[in-house]
């Protein structure tokens, strides 16, 4: 009874080990399984990647001035909502002040000057009136005797009027002067900032009092080397991308691309040549997770066309030539190939595959040429 066990055993363990061996002749005798791809015809675009700093499109700053006058009163708050032309705060001018206090005085003074006058103008038409008629001299001799005094009063009155209207020519300045203690919005915006400086920081001059934005169409600016401002263009897209929000993308379009460059000083100073020419970037879309002064990637589309193309994963180098692996009778075949631009996950093939051609993607690591693989 034992030995028929024991042969009924060595049967089952028999099955077991051909049936392994079968799987694995299938599995593994005839190479990898691998994914192929076929070379397409697609519009692709060449993008140039340039770092950049996101801006507000509209923004005013107010920063302290001493010879204006001394922050009087704050009339916003941060966060707040002002239209343009919204008064955002008042100084104080104790010179000023003193000016319309002698401004008030010289007014006061000319027209009590060109009171007296009249006054005495009225006694010399009495006094005339008097002479013509009560000592009988008659009116042309009165009035020949009195000239003099006329001239003399006339010529007092009109430097009178002079100097009343030079006062008032004063307070018209002065005027001006006073609305210009009136800080007011050039524009529609939010404040951002808003506080007094602080008399015993000698940095607080350096910093603005008010800030005001305009958070609607921020945009980006960055710099471009000279070869790449010859492949950007108004109205050319642009897609940003920032650490600070991670998975996150805006799109925008190209406004404005400088004509003339913007040297550091450093390289001034070191005596190069090398020149950055400014790039703004419209962003559009919903923009509340950026913020002024986030750092991003530009992408900028600058060659639109279209190509056969591969994906990126089917690319292979060594340093030397780009290649490719093409499944031939059930093996993988090195094929070299020329690429042209890059256009996020593909590439474009130039030359090196054909129509119909099964291209391996994202081979195995033991790959190599005339490697038997599997496709699946």
């Amino acid at each position: 009874m034992k030995k028929k066990t024991w042969i009924a055993l060595g049967v089952i363990i028999l099955v077991i080990s051909m049936i392994s061996v079968s799987v694995y002749r299938q599995v593994f005798a005839k190479g990898p399984s691998v994914k192929t791809t076929e070379i397409s015809q697609e519009e692709i675009s060449s993008l140039l990647m340039i770092p950049g700093t996101v801006k507000l499109q509209e923004e005013q700053m107010v920063y302290a001035t001493p010879e204006k006058g001394e922050i009087k009163e704050l009339l916003v708050k941060e966060g707040q909502t002002v239209k343009k032309g919204t008064v955002l705060a008042k100084l104080q001018n104790a010179q000023l002040e003193l000016e319309i206090e002698q401004n008030k005085l010289s007014v006061e003074s000319a027209n009590l000057k060109i009171d007296q006058i009249d006054k005495k103008l009225d006694q010399l038409k009495d006094k005339e009136k008097t002479l013509s008629e009560q000592v009988g001299v008659g009116k042309k001799e009165a009035k020949k005797q009195l000239a003099p005094e006329y001239e003399q009063l006339e010529m007092e009155k009109k430097l009178a009027n002079i100097e009343l209207k030079q006062t008032e020519l004063q307070k018209d300045l002065i005027s001006k002067k006073q609305d210009e203690l009136k800080i007011k919005s050039t524009i529609a915006g939010t404040v951002l900032s808003a506080k007094k400086p602080s008399s015993s920081s000698i940095e607080a001059a350096n910093e603005p009092i008010i800030h005001i934005g305009k958070l609607e169409g921020m945009t980006a600016s960055g710099l471009l080397s000279e070869y790449d401002t010859l492949k950007v263009s108004s109205g050319q897209k642009v897609v940003l991308r920032s650490d600070a929000a991670p998975g996150k993308e805006w799109q925008g379009v190209i406004t404005k691309t400088a004509i003339l460059p913007e040297q550091s000083q450093t390289s001034l100073q070191n005596g190069t040549q090398a020149v950055q020419y400014p790039v703004i970037v419209k962003i559009s879309g919903d923009t509340k997770t950026l913020k002024p002064g986030f750092q991003v990637i530009m992408e900028i589309e600058t060659d639109k066309k279209t190509a056969m193309v591969l994906p990126l994963d089917t690319l292979f180098d060594d340093g030397d030539k780009p290649y490719v692996y093409l499944v031939k009778d059930g093996k993988a075949r090195k094929q070299d190939v020329k690429t042209g631009i890059t256009s996020g996950k593909k590439i474009e093939i130039l030359k090196g595959v054909s129509k119909g051609d099964k291209v391996i993607v994202n081979g195995p690591d033991n790959i190599k040429d005339g490697l038997e693989v599997t496709v699946k």
